[in-house]
């Protein structure tokens, strides 16, 4: 009667070992394929790729009538009134020049420089929004 009752459990832990075993023999069979020495790409190749990066180049400041005139994004509206702006410390006018931008429009909270290339716009910032004149 004992007999009868181990064979069942002996046939299940046999199966269950042999695929123990198996899966230690893939496992092995992975490990050493990850282990060989793979081919990649010749250095030759790999060298003569172009960059997929932009490069910004710094641009040198330019110098206008003796004053060095600060690039187009460093423009910062401190303040507006009437049809003047306050920009960068200095009070401009419609049509005035700041470097080799011209102050096209002063209305609405915005100023508009333009030159041959491009326009751009100066808002006011959140931190001089709140400044008011009594």
């Amino acid at each position: 009667m004992k007999k009868l009752i181990i064979l069942p459990f002996l046939a299940i832990y046999l199966k269950a070992n042999d695929s123990r075993v198996a899966m230690v023999a893939e496992y092995k069979s992975m490990f050493s394929k990850i282990g060989e020495r793979r081919i990649g790409v010749d250095p030759r190749i790999i060298d003569a790729v172009k960059t997929p990066f932009v490069m910004v180049k710094k641009e040198q400041p330019k110098i206008v009538n003796g004053e060095v005139v600060k690039a187009s994004s460093e423009f910062i509206l401190q303040a507006m009134i009437n049809k003047k702006a306050k920009i960068n410390g200095k009070w401009y006018g419609v049509n005035d020049d700041i470097g080799d931008l011209k102050v096209v429009s002063v209305k609405n909270g915005v100023v508009w420089l333009k030159n041959s290339e491009f326009k751009k716009r100066l808002t006011m910032r959140k931190e001089n929004a709140k400044i008011s004149i009594k």
